[in-house]
């Protein structure tokens, strides 16, 4: 069989996420069901990118699956007719039998976005915030993210490493909109979104900067912030090695 690697975005709104489930709408879910009915039955599952939660959105996803071989720009226009309008396959190109969507990927970048006016064009896409919060306070604190650290107070993931290393962490202004920018090796089940709500904490002065950097010492999730609503985050990019030549894709 051949190894193929799709390019996806998808609102999540309407989704339980990425990953199949029993009784709930996921992204998989929609995805393997269209290749069933425009490839064949007996593809096997496709495997994405990273398991997104409920309501988190993606701009930039890829997933891979195995198939007899396909004419590649004729399935995708087939599947997204099939598709329901708010998950859209960009391009699927053949790929080497070494690819693997999640575990080739060398770092991922999430975006979190808070509107800090009621807009009828955000709903379910960003988190309206109208109290004011200092930005300069919370990329300060988001400094202290940067490089190697053990993340087990922003998740309540029980693994045997919860060490990431991050490689930029800051928030800027567009219009009013405020929009925070992680990227890091690997992520957490709700790292991001409860780095979010630890450095709105900052930037209402509940917190300061050595609050901070005693919840990353800690290790303990009930130390740390809120975790803000999955409407405002968006997996925005995902680098793979160049040997897979994703970069067109």
């Amino acid at each position: 069989m051949n190894k193929y690697v799709m390019h996806i975005s998808y609102l999540g709104t309407k989704y339980s996420g990425w990953q199949i489930q029993n009784n709930a709408q996921t992204i998989q879910g929609f995805i393997m069901d269209a290749l069933h009915h425009v490839i064949q039955d007996s593809i096997p599952l496709i495997v994405g990118a990273g398991r997104t939660d409920s309501g988190v959105h993606a701009i930039n996803f890829f997933a891979h699956f195995q198939s007899d071989y396909i004419e590649t720009e004729h399935v995708t226009y087939k599947l997204n007719k099939y598709l329901p309008d708010d998950i859209v396959i960009h391009n699927i190109i053949h790929a080497s039998d070494e690819f693997h969507a999640r575990f080739s990927a060398s770092s991922r970048t999430y975006e979190y976005w808070v509107s800090s006016v009621k807009d009828p064009f955000l709903i379910n896409r960003a988190y309206f915030f109208k109290k004011k919060i200092n930005l300069d306070l919370m990329n300060a604190g988001a400094k202290l993210l940067v490089g190697e650290h053990d993340f087990s107070s922003f998740t309540k993931s029980q693994l045997d490493n919860n060490y990431c290393y991050v490689n930029h962490a800051y928030w800027y202004k567009s219009k009013n909109m405020l929009i925070f920018s992680i990227n890091s090796n690997r992520f957490l089940h709700n790292m991001v979104r409860s780095i979010v709500g630890t450095l709105i904490n900052i930037g209402l002065e509940k917190n300061n900067l050595v609050d901070l950097q005693n919840i990353i010492n800690s290790k303990t999730r009930k130390d740390a912030g809120y975790s803000v609503p999955s409407e405002g985050l968006y997996l925005v990019d995902i680098k793979y090695p160049k040997k897979f030549k994703l970069e067109n894709i």
